[in-house]
């Protein structure tokens, strides 16, 4: 899965943005945090997830990454996978630097890939050679998530509601530049490990052959608390937060948990 698959930002590549300060990027959408998941096939446990987002160490730059690791005997089939984005924020939006997705299980090959984003160029350079055409907006296939929330986040400040209707995002995906399309579909409670929280489900419309679909917390920020995906008749993927970390807790639940000795 990206959330899209169960989803080295090069260090200079980053220096070349010297992005100016936030101008409009929603200031609850980036926490330092890592969210811990599991990841289900079926009615199985297939393993361990973790989403993390930190700062890259240049002002306005973020390293955010998504990784998932299979229990036991599974590892041979499906493998680590490791999926990694690099981007700062220039003028209010999100730009990606760099983004990476690897996996090293059974017929991996076919899906690793790498890529730059050369702004000045408007161009996405492939780890293979290829370039493609870009246009403002482009994101990598991890930072929709990111995208997502702040969707939601920007519609829910300027209007005082729980966000509806549509968003689009565009992407520099494995061959080409494509595009998909999210709607507010429900307001819904859901318990996973972590706890029940009230969500925002956001379905993807655009695909008749694969079901995706995320539970979002309106309260932390529309951090992930659940997702789905599905391509046609294959067993659903599912991603379930594990654990809330305290940094994305409410302040009095923070204070009242015990304190390292």
């Amino acid at each position: 899965m990206s959330l899209a698959r169960l989803a080295r930002p090069l260090a200079a590549a980053t220096a070349l943005l010297a992005a100016p300060p936030v101008l409009a990027l929603s200031p609850n959408l980036l926490v330092p945090s890592a969210l811990p998941y599991n990841v289900y096939r079926g009615g199985s446990l297939l393993g361990e997830g973790l989403i993390s987002l930190k700062p890259a160490g240049t002002p306005d730059c973020w390293f955010f990454s998504q990784e998932a690791s299979p229990k036991s005997w599974l590892k041979l089939l499906s493998g680590d996978v490791l999926e990694q984005s690099n981007f700062c924020v220039q003028d209010g939006k999100i730009r990606p630097v760099a983004y990476r997705y690897s996996r090293d299980g059974v017929g991996s090959g076919k899906e690793n890939f790498s890529l730059r984003f050369d702004w000045p160029k408007q161009q996405a350079i492939y780890q293979n050679g290829d370039v493609r055409p870009i246009t403002e907006g482009t994101l990598d296939r991890l930072s929709i998530q990111l995208a997502l929330r702040d969707w939601l986040l920007s519609e829910r400040s300027a209007t005082g509601k729980e966000p509806v209707g549509e968003h689009e995002v565009k992407f520099a995906d494995r061959k080409k530049v494509d595009s998909y399309r999210f709607e507010v579909r429900a307001h819904e409670r859901v318990t996973v490990p972590a706890g029940t929280f009230d969500t925002t489900r956001l379905d993807r419309t655009d695909s008749k052959t694969r079901r995706t679909q995320f539970w979002l917390s309106p309260e932390h920020g529309y951090i992930v608390i659940k997702a789905e995906q599905q391509r046609d008749d294959d067993p659903v993927v599912k991603l379930m937060l594990n654990k809330l970390p305290p940094e994305l807790l409410p302040a009095a639940a923070a204070s009242a948990l015990p304190k390292p000795d």
